[in-house]
């Protein structure tokens, strides 16, 4: 499974997460594979799914931190913050990718789960992260 496939499969897992927020990552990482009929997570998709479930708080309130004055994180789809979770844990905590690069990766995850609305919000959002 490359890197993509397995952020593919980090954002669904962080999805189901926050459905579940009293899930460990053992239970999101075990319901996840299920889920998908995966033989395995790959090794990758537990290093982001366990740091983004022990970083979850930190990251949801840097997200609500840039939304605009009145919005609130509940009023965002849940597709949508499970993609800005996954790119903001990456900028911030990954050395296997480009902060850039995880922008561009979260683009991408916006073409292929979220509303095309999303695209621009996600881009703007995660752009205050990048240095």
């Amino acid at each position: 499974m490359n890197q993509h496939e397995s952020r593919k499969v980090t954002m669904q897992a962080v999805y189901l997460a926050n459905q579940e927020p009293t899930y460990s990552a053992a239970e999101v990482e075990a319901k996840t594979v299920q889920t998908l009929d995966l033989k395995e997570l790959s090794a990758y998709s537990k290093t982001l799914i366990e740091g983004i479930i022990a970083k979850r708080s930190e990251l949801e309130d840097e997200i609500s931190s840039h939304l605009k004055k009145g919005w609130k994180l509940s009023r965002i789809n849940q597709t949508t913050i499970a993609i800005l979770e996954v790119a903001l844990y990456e900028i911030k905590y990954s050395d296997e990718i480009e902060p850039k690069a995880a922008v561009s990766e979260a683009l991408n995850l916006c073409d292929e789960f979220a509303d095309p609305k999303a695209k621009p919000f996600v881009n703007g959002i995660l752009a205050n992260f990048i240095k």
